[in-house]
């Protein structure tokens, strides 16, 4: 009786290949709400396909928030010495502005910069 044996030699062929993982590239960026509507740092840069991990510490007196609106990414509103973390991936390469947008504070400058590159 002749038996195969062709998933046998399948996963022998298959295991002399060396395994080739993509991993999508990451990206991980602490930004702090700071007294005087000011966003620390005002600029920020991750590379395009990322998965982003914003870190948002609110070091101001009253309730901020980090939000992309062009990427519908954003942490709730927070208070005082309280902080957030939210992941969201970006995709092209362009410039997106993050706010707060606690009413009038986007206006009083509490605005920034997302390079995608």
């Amino acid at each position: 009786m002749r038996v195969r044996t062709f998933g046998k030699h399948l996963s022998a062929l298959l295991l002399g290949f060396p395994v080739i993982a993509l991993a999508a590239e990451s990206a991980d960026v602490t930004i702090q709400a700071k007294p005087g509507f000011q966003f620390e740092p005002s600029t920020i840069e991750v590379p395009a396909g990322a998965e982003v991990t914003v870190n948002f510490e609110n070091t101001g007196a009253m309730g901020h928030n980090f939000t992309v609106p062009e990427l519908n990414a954003g942490t709730e509103t927070i208070g005082a010495d309280q902080n957030e973390s939210i992941t969201f991936t970006v995709g092209e390469s362009g410039s997106y502005e993050f706010i707060c947008d606690v009413a009038g504070h986007a206006a009083a400058g509490m605005t920034g910069t997302l390079k995608v590159k």
